[in-house]
């Protein structure tokens, strides 16, 4: 039996470069680690609308890959509460040889529970699979995007830190991951530790959009510093990432690992994402310096120097512009216990010249008065 249910209606730092031909042989050799020992990253999961001009319209959710054995599971429910879908499958009780299968799943969660719209926005993807004792075991998880891209939030490139959410410390104290954005690709490393010793992971993917599933594979066997070349580091399996980019400066990420044992579940980590300022001694201290205004397709651009910070307190900031007294002004909000810009408003006197609502620390983004496309560059020093 197949049921849905429908719970809730609807700080700068340098790019990390690995040569090419090493980047192509991590690729080529993540693809031929045997399935079952990463489940996850053999799953295909994507959204397919019936219609490219209404994405709006109910898509079904096709999950493609190879299955360790030959018993495929089916789908016993599908749940979609908010922006949360969540498939729980069970395998077949059939004698099963262990020989890796394709394998094609396909739900509509938003059609078999009654909704005529799905609504447009990132939605994570949680498989599930039923156990013996009934409890349920995940072992997928994706990022998925309902309409069309959103590039506005794609990443600022540089040093990005793990800051607290509900929790009351920050997951990941001490680590920190480079983020290198280039056209549609992106690369990440993350610096953290295994077992209280240094290690690091790199990964890299295409990401057209704002959201991005990130294999990382861990790096082992480099050469120390003075010391005679070995060849070079090598790959062992690491961890996956998924991001999902709230603005230039903010993401949610959830980290994947093959949960240790044999039961090829998954442990599941969210984190939440911030490019912080090195500059700490005043809010909105970071942003000051040269910029450059471009309004849509112009071909001119105008040149602001926010050299004087003249409001600074607990939930805004404001900076003019030494020439002409041009004020930017930004309303912090707090994440994780740092008073990030949210939202800023760029006015000549009386005149608004341009609204912000994606701010990063060397872009933002936002509409003119007459509803064109803004953007607010730094120059650099």
């Amino acid at each position: 039996m197949h049921r849905t249910t429908n719970a809730a209606g609807e700080a700068h730092g340098r790019p990390f470069w690995l040569p090419l031909a090493l980047v192509l042989a991590i690729a080529s050799w993540c693809s031929s680690i045997p399935a079952r020992e990463r489940v996850d990253e053999d799953l295909n999961v994507r959204l397919v609308s019936s219609s490219a001009m209404a994405p709006q319209w109910p898509p079904d959710l096709v999950v493609e890959g190879v299955w360790p054995n030959s018993c495929l599971p089916e789908v016993v429910r599908t749940s979609l509460e908010g922006s949360n879908i969540d498939i729980l499958l069970r395998g077949s009780s059939r004698s099963c040889s262990d020989v890796a299968t394709p394998l094609r799943l396909k739900v509509n969660p938003a059609r078999e529970s009654g909704m005529r719209q799905f609504a447009l926005g990132t939605f994570q993807v949680r498989l599930h699979l039923l156990q013996a004792d009934g409890s349920s075991l995940p072992i997928g998880f994706r990022l998925l995007q309902s309409g069309w891209d959103d590039t506005l939030s794609r990443p600022e490139s540089g040093f990005w830190w793990s800051v607290s959410s509900t929790a009351p410390e920050a997951l990941l104290a001490g680590s920190g991951l480079s983020i290198e954005q280039q056209g549609k690709n992106l690369a990440v490393t993350l610096l953290s530790y295994e077992a209280g010793a240094p290690v690091w992971y790199f990964g890299s993917a295409q990401m057209p959009g704002n959201i991005a599933h990130v294999p990382l594979l861990r790096m082992v066997g480099g050469d120390e510093p003075f010391a005679t070349p070995n060849g070079g580091p090598r790959a062992e399996p690491g961890l996956s990432l998924n991001l999902q980019f709230l603005g230039p400066a903010h993401a949610q990420a959830w980290l994947v690992r093959a949960r240790p044992g044999a039961d090829r579940g998954l442990d599941i980590q969210a984190l939440n994402l911030l490019r912080l300022p090195f500059e700490t001694e005043r809010n909105g201290a970071a942003w000051r310096g040269e910029w450059v205004l471009v309004v849509g397709e112009a071909r001119q651009a105008r040149i602001l120097d926010l050299a004087d910070l003249v409001t600074a307190d607990a939930e805004s900031f404001g900076l003019s512009d030494r020439a002409d007294g041009s004020t930017l002004q930004c309303r912090l909000e707090d994440i994780g216990g740092h008073p990030t810009p949210a939202f800023c408003s760029l006015a000549d006197g009386e005149r608004v010249l341009a609204d912000f609502d994606h701010v990063g620390l060397d872009r933002l983004s936002g509409l003119d008065p007459d509803g064109n496309p803004v953007r607010l560059v730094r120059l650099p020093d």
